[in-house]
């Protein structure tokens, strides 16, 4: 099997890098746009926590969305989100209706992907762990962030979003996918040595556990 993937993989060109993606919080907002017409984006609103991102009664989705950033196929966009909750007791919130959702974006506004955090239960201060995964190249992007099916007594305020961006595949983490990453996966699958952080990266396809199949994902990202 090792000789097939090798074979195939032989004149394969390797991906490259990306531009740092956007933050925000209240000491970094600078080209993000907020789409409240009556609320201004800076940095007292988001510290009382006016950045709400909720579906008014009128059907207006309240949204949060950044500036363009490059992006490109194989590279995952783990994001971390403070999303605090004025109305936070059981007695206010529709539970099934909050649903926080960021969406990766391409310049015309249509949506390539998109994630969605379904509580489990709620505390005033709420820190969201997502993550979008870039299926084919899309220069430039955004990300937006909404919360689609909340309605007037169950909103939430967004009050910073801290992404880090990584290349799904990128194993042996030198920044590029490549024929190296396929071997170390082969190597983890054969029982070589790996500690917890060299198993999550080879858990390619993220369904908790490493085999042939996170080969075959590797493969499918350097030949797309």
């Amino acid at each position: 099997m090792k000789k097939l993937v090798l074979t195939l993989l032989m004149a394969v060109a390797t991906l490259g890098a990306w531009a740092q993606v956007p933050q925000f919080s209240s000491n970094e907002f600078v080209g993000w746009v907020y789409n409240n017409p009556s609320l201004d984006l800076n940095a007292s609103n988001i510290l009382a926590n006016r950045i709400t991102l909720y579906t008014t009664s009128t059907g207006l989705a309240q949204t949060l969305t950044s500036p363009s950033f490059d992006c490109y196929a194989g590279q995952t966009l783990d994001m971390n989100v403070t999303w605090v909750t004025d109305q936070w007791t059981a007695s206010y919130f529709v539970m099934s209706k909050v649903e926080l959702t960021a969406a990766l974006i391409d310049e015309n506004g249509q949506t390539v992907d998109s994630v969605k955090w379904f509580p489990a239960d709620l505390s005033r201060f709420n820190h969201v762990e997502m993550s979008l995964y870039v299926k084919r190249s899309v220069r430039p992007a955004r990300l937006r962030f909404a919360a689609w099916k909340a309605d007037v007594n169950s909103y939430g305020a967004v009050r910073q979003i801290a992404i880090t961006s990584a290349l799904r595949g990128d194993v042996n983490n030198d920044g590029e996918i490549s024929v190296a990453d396929v071997n170390a996966v082969i190597d983890v699958i054969m029982g070589g040595p790996a500690d917890d952080a060299l198993m999550s990266r080879a858990d390619v396809n993220r369904d908790g556990e490493v085999t042939v199949a996170d080969v075959n994902q590797i493969v499918e990202l350097i030949l797309n």
